[in-house]
């Protein structure tokens, strides 16, 4: 992983949770905790406020949250099939928020992204029913 990718996993890591600590964002990411401590640095020189409580651990500042994010061609790819499964292996009271959610995944994808989500879904077809119990 090249260290842009791991600053926003750390970053998404930080978000996920309320607190945390050094010790275990390097297990987690299987990293020294040196390199942890440079790369918190480094997303606090790019302005992300990171609050750090001795004896606690790490946290960030009330009301900061990262926009949209970014979703590879493979990721979106996944998503949508997951929904397409969902769509067909469950009853239907999980639909329209699968629905609702691969909406908000499609807006924030780049529009190149977005023409080949579309033949994606376009191309599956999908056999299995779910029986009624």
């Amino acid at each position: 992983m090249n260290r842009v990718d791991r600053l926003l996993a750390l970053l998404l890591f930080l978000q996920s949770r309320r607190v945390t600590t050094a010790d275990q964002m390097a297990r987690h990411f299987e990293l020294s905790l040196r390199t942890i401590y440079r790369d918190l640095a480094a997303l606090g020189d790019i302005g992300v406020p990171i609050v750090a409580e001795a004896g606690v651990g790490y946290t960030l500042r009330p009301g900061f949250h990262l926009p949209p994010v970014n979703f590879t061609a493979e990721e979106a790819n996944a998503l949508i099939t997951g929904s397409l499964l969902v769509g067909h292996l469950t009853d239907a009271s999980v639909r329209p928020p699968m629905q609702s959610a691969l909406a908000k995944v499609r807006a924030v994808l780049p529009r190149d992204q977005q023409d080949r989500a579309i033949r994606l879904e376009r191309a599956m077809t999908l056999t299995a029913t779910v029986e009624a119990p």
